[in-house]
């Protein structure tokens, strides 16, 4: 325990180490201000209007079944016709949605990918910073130097901003290269 104490650096606001915790660590113990940077993520949700073409699909098949499928139906032979034609076209409307919904969703993935060398950057950051909770500050070792909250949330925000539009337009060329 004495060799873990002596390697922590020293609080630059009181110049002691007893107190001087790693940043998961003054994290782990509930110091919100010292959360690590978050993941950039890209939510892209389709799902309602996949499953509104899903069920449009399965009740014109219920519709078929039920109308048409009997051995003894009377139902008449343009509207057997017409049902057909809808259940195909909402098969195919579904089939579209889908792909919509795939490509938005390797669209957002690739947006993602772009800012992960920023996230990676604050990470490595806020890895080397150290929290000294009897001053209750942030402070880089190396610099000696204390981080407002303005700061800490700078290196927090820093991957997940929006993204230049040039960015946006390389990933859309790359998606479309693929």
């Amino acid at each position: 325990m004495a060799s873990d104490e002596s390697q922590k650096p020293t609080c630059p606001v009181c110049d002691q180490a007893d107190q001087v915790k790693t940043m998961q660590a003054a994290y782990s113990t509930g110091v919100a201000r010292c959360a690590p940077p978050e993941m950039p993520t890209r939510n892209v949700s389709m799902s309602k209007y996949i499953i509104t073409c899903a069920v449009i699909v399965g009740l014109c098949v219920l519709c078929i079944v039920v109308l048409i499928g009997g051995l003894e139906n009377n139902f008449p032979q343009l509207y057997q016709f017409i049902l057909a034609v809808i259940t195909l076209i909402a098969i195919v409307s579904a089939l579209v949605v889908s792909f919509i919904a795939f490509q938005k969703v390797v669209h957002g993935d690739n947006e993602s990918s772009v800012l992960l060398p920023a996230w990676d950057k604050a990470t490595a950051t806020w890895n080397k910073l150290y929290y000294c909770s009897r001053n209750d500050v942030v402070f880089d070792p190396e610099t000696r130097a204390t981080l407002s909250n303005e700061q800490l949330l700078a290196i927090r925000t820093s991957a997940t901003h929006q993204i230049p539009k040039e960015v946006s337009n390389q990933t859309q060329s790359a998606a479309v290269q693929h």
